[in-house]
């Protein structure tokens, strides 16, 4: 992976065919920005990359409501990577950059900065001051300065069309299927693992404490059927998002319980993917009530979990 930032222009790549935008999620409909950019470099002879912000543009415009991430910053790289694109131009994103008119933004960073041949956005891409840039008035900008724009049409699954706001509204619901089938892979966070209470241990189900990135989106709380990534593995397991209210929890917690497995995982980095909701989360009236519900837990993770 190659990643610039505005420090090293003019970039000296070949003919940089490029495709613009946030990519939170990097979801089906990025990754049909991501085919047609490379498929327009092919077409050229040119270098495909993505030209992306950091930190997320409403992160900087709407700081009292900043969105969740379904993607960190790693995250989106390793991403973009694994759908074909090794090169990265990283804007960082500030007071300053949202107040550049479009039409300076493209020849600041795209034209003299990039040296653009070719660009590849989405049917609905806003951006410069006030987001009046479109992708209508990039046309007018790339027949000015000689680089090629091609527009891709919104994708559409099972009648909803794909964007980072949908998916954000299906995970907050628990509906991580329907946002795997947008996302076009099970939604997935990484997290440290953490000392905990050890209330899973006295159960007879040992957790692991996750503790994700602050800035990343949690699903709806309760019980998931989950996969679990560590040391080039994965694991069938079942996690728990909650507070703990059978124990008069306030702290909001990941535990997951790996099956099968024997370990030490304190320190740990563990990538877990959600592949179902199992039940919301509630109060129990005794821990022998809330054991006898994990073990049904358990039973209904393994069905779920066909891997």
């Amino acid at each position: 992976m190659e990643i610039y930032t505005p420090r090293d222009f003019p970039l000296k790549i070949p003919h940089p065919v490029a495709t613009l935008g946030n990519f939170d999620g990097v979801h089906l409909g990025h990754q049909a920005l991501i085919k047609e950019t490379l498929h327009l470099a092919r077409e050229m002879g040119g270098t495909p990359l993505a030209v992306t912000f950091e930190p997320h543009p409403r992160r900087i415009l709407r700081p009292e409501d900043p969105p969740p991430l379904l993607t960190t910053f790693e995250e989106r790289l390793e991403l973009f990577e694994a759908y074909g694109l090794s090169r990265v131009l990283v804007i960082p994103f500030g007071p300053e950059l949202a107040s550049l008119p479009p039409e300076e933004f493209v020849e600041e960073y795209l034209v003299d900065g990039l040296g653009l041949k070719g660009l590849v956005v989405g049917f609905n891409y806003r951006f410069g001051h006030a987001r009046r840039g479109d992708a209508a008035l990039l046309k007018r900008l790339g027949e000015k300065w000689g680089f090629e724009v091609r527009v891709v049409p919104p994708q559409k699954i099972e009648g909803l069309m794909v964007s980072s706001s949908l998916i954000r509204e299906l995970l907050l619901q628990g509906e991580v299927e329907r946002a795997a089938r947008l996302l076009g892979r099970p939604y997935r966070l990484k997290g440290r693992v953490v000392p905990g209470e050890a209330r899973g241990r006295t159960l007879g189900f040992p957790t692991a404490n996750l503790e994700p990135p602050p800035e990343k989106l949690l699903p709806a709380r309760g019980v998931y059927a989950v996969r679990v990534q560590w040391a080039g593995k994965w694991w069938k397991a079942v996690m728990n998002l909650g507070q703990r209210p059978t124990f008069g929890g306030r702290r909001l917690c990941l535990e997951v319980h790996l099956f099968d497995f024997q370990g030490d995982l304190y320190g740990e980095t563990l990538t877990v993917e959600f592949m179902r909701f199992l039940r919301p989360e509630r109060k129990f009236a005794s821990p022998a009530e809330l054991r006898a519900q994990i073990l049904e837990d358990c039973r209904q993770a393994r069905k779920a979990l066909t891997f």
